[in-house]
């Protein structure tokens, strides 16, 4: 078929089996002593449809066309974090999705591969070995950090910055710029700080401390560690996790979903699980050796450290290593914005190995 032609299949069959196990799991936590509810189940299946549909629709365009109409997909999602406040729905105080009825959209989610593309159109133009293309490419990511951090999404606004200084550093900033950013990050710090919500402080203070409020704002950062530590090697068993069965384990599908992997799969599990993000990411940059040109290089080494960050930052906090943020696990963890990012995201990697070698730029 003309449409596999090309096709990655070490990253889409590890994609496909991490999105089957994150179904199963969520399937797990829908089957509870008192209820079944499949909705969820039903929901995430149709993500990981369209997300494949969609990879596999990346995949066959030059990823050289998609950078060229990068600019445009800015502004588009500029847009669309602006009317997340007007439309947005509101929950545990935070205004994130934009609810279609058949689908909720979470803009900060699709911002990620965006704000890579609108970097790589940048940096092809403007390298970042003068101090005022640096300075624009940081306004470039700041913007819509800021509109993600005021919803307030902490987690993923420190993604978008991650992904700049990652890029920035690979696209060939000076010595002493790095220097300079360096400063002036330390001097900001408490300015920072004060911009926080109080409850985003209690994450912060209650990750040093979880024992000091556990049924309060380090419940569930505890309960993570609970589920974690009663897996043991093999696990208590599919379906037979206390903690996400009886909902002890709060957001058991999204934010928390390791944990229920470790709890009802166990070390190997998790180990296996572990080994198949591992195929993606040596994947991943196994490409970014293959790129011949010097935009295809930058893509790729934006999308895996998206991954990289993501698994990082989600593993550490379900394990007791890092600050709960709401950072989901890329492939498992419940919701389609999240899931299909991933999916486009692998998809313009593929799409940077099957055409680079055809041309350089």
């Amino acid at each position: 078929m003309t449409f596999l032609k090309g096709v990655d299949w070490v990253l889409l069959l590890s994609a496909i089996f991490l999105s089957i196990v994150g179904i199963l799991m969520i399937y797990s936590s829908s089957v509870l002593p008192e209820e079944v509810d499949l909705t969820f189940v039903f929901r995430q299946t149709l993500f990981v449809l369209f997300g494949l549909l969609l990879y596999l629709m990346v995949t066959n365009i030059d990823y050289r066309q998609i950078v060229q109409v990068a600019p445009i997909l800015y502004i588009s999602i500029l847009i669309l974090l602006g009317l997340t406040f007007v439309f947005g729905e509101s929950t545990r105080g935070s205004v994130r999705w934009i609810d279609l009825k058949f689908i909720t959209i979470q803009a900060s989610e699709i911002a990620k591969p965006i704000i890579i593309l609108a970097l790589v159109s940048f940096f092809s133009k403007y390298p970042p070995n003068k101090l005022k293309n640096t300075l624009i490419s940081l306004a470039i990511v700041a913007f819509p950090a800021l509109l993600v951090f005021l919803q307030p999404d902490l987690g993923n606004a420190l993604i978008l910055m991650l992904l700049w200084v990652i890029i920035i550093f690979v696209a060939g900033i000076r010595f002493h710029q790095i220097f300079l950013f360096l400063i002036i990050s330390v001097l900001t710090l408490p300015f920072i700080w004060s911009s926080f919500r109080d409850y985003q402080k209690e994450r912060i203070l209650s990750f040093l401390n979880p024992e000091k409020d556990p049924l309060g704002s380090g419940y569930n950062l505890v309960q993570s560690i609970i589920a974690v530590g009663s897996g043991g090697l093999f696990g208590r068993g599919f379906g037979r996790g206390t903690q996400s069965q009886l909902n002890f384990l709060p957001e058991q599908k999204t934010d928390f979903i390791f944990a229920t992997v470790a709890e009802q799969l166990g070390f190997f599990g998790v180990l296996l699980v572990l080994g198949f993000f591992a195929a993606i990411i040596y994947r991943v940059f196994s490409i970014f050796n293959e790129a011949r040109d010097n935009i295809g290089p930058l893509i790729v080494v934006g999308v895996g450290s998206l991954i990289v960050i993501h698994v990082f930052i989600n593993i550490g906090m379900n394990l007791g290593l890092l600050p709960v943020t709401g950072v989901t696990l890329p492939l498992l963890s419940f919701g389609g914005s999240s899931l299909i990012t991933i999916m486009i995201s692998l998809g313009l990697v593929n799409s940077v190995s099957r055409y680079s070698k055809r041309s350089t730029v």
